[in-house]
């Protein structure tokens, strides 16, 4: 399992721990990015839960949470 790091609007960061076929701590980011679909929706998903009033997202990006490896 990869933990991937979300990082929402400038001064925003979360991270989640998601399994997402091949995708380890070696995978290149533009690799990653390919998984897009998935890591969002499981993101969707919790946030959802987390504000059922709403929300809202001007930007995603995302990347591997490579603070573990070194």
């Amino acid at each position: 399992m990869a933990k991937v790091r979300f990082k929402i609007a400038p001064d925003i960061e979360f991270t989640i721990e998601l399994e997402v076929d091949d995708v380890d701590l070696t995978t290149r980011d533009y690799d990653v990015q390919q998984h897009k679909v998935e890591v969002y929706g499981e993101f969707e998903k919790r946030i959802k839960h987390a504000f059922p009033e709403g929300y809202r997202i001007d930007t995603f990006d995302f990347g591997l949470d490579r603070e573990d490896a070194r």
